[in-house]
């Protein structure tokens, strides 16, 4: 059957049409784009018309930075991201521990200690009194922390005489002792073993979770940190038939997200330069240069890393979000590139959240694609993150200005990390203003075309997919949105309050909620 979607405002992305009437879709892909009674002389013997009534169609939004895995698991593990007590974790704890099955552990997902008395982290000690006969994990809403009880700390060998790994922090009490508190590096083994058993459940989980990104407008998303156990979880989902999106996956190693991955699966590959939350800064403080956080690799390695893949014929992300971890990638990547120049079409950067103008040239002169988090600027929390600074060189996510310099920009949500709603995200990159209200550096807002296109077909140039999606032109996916409002002719603060009305993917209408 064909099936004509008819007078509607039709957003294409498509530089050779930027605005039609109508559209007509069959077996999946898209067959022309056009005017209504261009549209409507394509009808066949079965045939659907469906009349918009003047609505706005769009692309399916491309998620290149999502974690689509996690995300889906998430149903299983208690939501402690809007906990203000340690009385209330352990009591989520608790619950979620009477629920489990026998022996598996207990994931905690989203805390925050700035939420928290004191401002302080729970500890294992805090853990052990909620749950004191199985491993518990409280992963920290930026992933790269997380606290442990004594049962998870034992299970991976983690006692006082176990050194800080490079690039990662154990926490310890005045007498040594560790206090459950791990950082970046440190939390591999638990955190790795804290999803195991769940994973064997993904099948099962993985079709309603598609339908709601679904109803959010995703029709693509890059699973940014894919293990090789995952990776087979995936095949399976597949085979099954239930992953209702595409998804496309970058690869980590078995021992860890931030490790080096030297085992991971065939297919683009993910590298961890610098941490998250403790990312690698250079600041200057009272006239002084000051490092901080975590930084995974030196420019020498990272280059070296860069093109054995490059030779491999694997695609690679970057991981960067401080400037000292942003400067080693920059560098690492103009060696390599210097080295192996067609491997510039072979990276990206992820995340780049504290920049310098001179970063923002390097990057700029690289041509490399820089995928960006305005669900971070959507969710911005009371106070800044640990690495923030006063530091007038530094930029906080500046978008309008790598835009300006000629930087290649798309936009991802990161989620579980960031908000998963991309006109949420779109919405804060244009507004540059939080879900609370607080305005952060408004000359680095976007126009609304140019937030569009970063969640769409900048999207999907970022991630190698702009044959398959990411505008709407005839040979392509039939990936498309129907919304309540033109987020290009609405008010800028409108576009938070827009609703996805219809989500097409592949060809097939999905069931969003009303």
């Amino acid at each position: 059957m064909i099936h004509l979607l008819v007078n509607a405002t039709v957003l294409t992305m498509d530089d050779s049409l930027p605005v039609a009437q109508a559209l007509a879709v069959k077996d999946g892909r898209i067959v022309e784009v056009g005017g209504t009674d261009e549209i409507l002389w394509l009808r066949e013997d079965e045939y659907e018309v469906i009349d918009l009534a003047g609505r706005t169609v769009v692309p399916g939004f491309v998620d290149p930075h999502n974690h689509f895995s996690i995300a889906a698991l998430e149903v299983f593990w208690p939501d402690c991201r809007t906990a203000d007590c340690v009385e209330e974790l352990q009591r989520r704890l608790a619950l979620a521990a009477g629920d489990a099955p026998a022996g598996e552990w207990i994931r905690g997902v989203g805390y925050d200690h700035t939420r928290l008395a004191g401002r302080r982290h729970p500890t294992r000690a805090d853990l052990d009194a909620a749950v004191p006969d199985r491993p518990v994990l409280l992963v920290h809403y930026s992933h790269h922390q997380a606290v442990a009880n004594s049962m998870a700390l034992a299970a991976a060998g983690i006692t006082r005489a176990t050194p800080d790994p490079p690039g990662g922090e154990i926490a310890r009490d005045k007498a040594g002792e560790p206090t459950g508190l791990l950082f970046e590096r440190a939390i591999g083994a638990v955190e790795t073993a804290s999803r195991a058993g769940w994973e064997a459940r993904f099948v099962d989980v993985a079709r309603a979770a598609t339908l709601r990104y679904a109803a959010l407008g995703l029709t693509t998303i890059q699973d940014a940190a894919v293990t090789p156990a995952m990776t087979r979880r995936y095949a399976q989902a597949r085979e099954a038939g239930v992953l209702g999106l595409a998804v496309d996956e970058i690869m980590v190693g078995s021992r860890g997200w931030f490790e080096r991955p030297d085992d991971a699966a065939p297919g683009a590959l993910k590298l961890f330069v610098d941490g998250g939350y403790r990312c690698a800064m250079r600041v200057l403080r009272d006239g002084a240069p000051q490092t901080s956080g975590f930084l995974f690799y030196e420019r020498a390695e990272l280059a070296a890393l860069l093109l054995g893949a490059w030779r491999a014929g694997r695609r690679v992300v970057c991981h960067a979000i401080g400037n000292l971890g942003i400067e080693t990638a920059v560098s690492a990547i103009e060696e390599a590139v210097r080295a192996m120049p067609e491997g510039r079409a072979q990276v990206r950067l992820d995340h780049a959240i504290f920049l310098t103008r001179e970063l923002i040239a390097r990057v700029a002169e690289l041509q490399i694609w820089v995928v960006a988090q305005p669900s971070f600027l959507w969710d911005a929390r009371r106070t800044p993150p640990r690495g923030s600074t006063p530091d007038p060189l530094v930029l906080l996510r500046p978008f309008g200005s790598a835009l300006r310099a000629g930087v290649r920009q798309a936009f991802s949500s990161d989620f579980p990390c960031g908000t998963n709603a991309p006109l949420l995200g779109i919405a804060a990159a244009v507004t540059r203003t939080s879900r609370t209200g607080q305005l952060a550096a408004p000359e680095e807002a976007l126009t609304a075309a140019e937030a569009l296109e970063a969640y769409t077909l900048g999207a999907a140039r970022a991630a190698g997919l702009d044959g398959q999606c990411g505008s709407l032109e005839p040979g392509k996916r039939a990936d498309l949105l129907v919304l309540s409002a033109d987020p290009l002719t609405c008010a800028p603060s409108e576009i938070a309050s827009i609703r996805v009305l219809e989500t097409w993917a592949r060809g097939v209408r999905l069931p969003n909620p009303p």
